[in-house]
């Protein structure tokens, strides 16, 4: 689906730009039919879109439920110690309720941007090879490369803040 969405963006910028091309009077088709392509176009890409977050979706659903399954079966399992003597069962409770909630919460998003990211970014990267030049390939590299130093360094910023965040709380 992502797939079709990107295929169909890039598509009607390139039928856009045909159509801005040609001259009405040198063609044998009009305005209408240039904008109903377009229209078609751009009715596809949205359903595609539409299809693309009602599968990320009901794959979020499944995805939590896995996990709420997979962690009552530990906590339920677990063998009883002073751990379960001291914490009470509605701190337990609640942090069962706060992982559940973020993976309800952020996973779907991270998995669309997962997802969406890497292909819209080599989309891009196509159609400037098919434009310009090759050349865009070993800046797509270079660029790629500062990316993931950036990634890096951004995570463990990232992990900090949280474990401060955690520590407040």
């Amino acid at each position: 689906m992502i797939l079709i969405w990107i295929v169909l963006k890039v598509g009607a910028d390139f039928w856009l730009a045909h159509w801005s091309n040609s001259s009405v009077e040198d063609s044998e088709h009009g305005n209408s039919y240039y904008y109903s392509i377009y229209a078609i176009m751009g009715l596809v890409s949205a359903t595609s879109l539409f299809f693309q977050s009602l599968m990320i979706f009901f794959r979020g659903i499944t995805m939590s439920r896995k996990l709420h399954v997979q962690m009552f079966k530990r906590i339920i399992r677990a063998p009883i110690n002073l751990f379960f003597d001291r914490v009470p069962l509605g701190r337990l409770i609640n942090r069962f309720a706060s992982d559940l909630d973020m993976v309800d919460s952020t996973m779907p998003n991270n998995m669309s941007a997962l997802s969406h990211a890497p292909l819209n970014l080599a989309s891009r990267f196509i159609v400037c090879a098919i434009i310009g030049t090759i050349w865009v390939f070993p800046l797509a590299f270079v660029f790629m490369g500062f990316g993931v130093r950036i990634q890096r360094r951004q995570l463990t910023v990232y992990r900090e803040a949280f474990r401060l965040s955690k520590f407040e709380n």
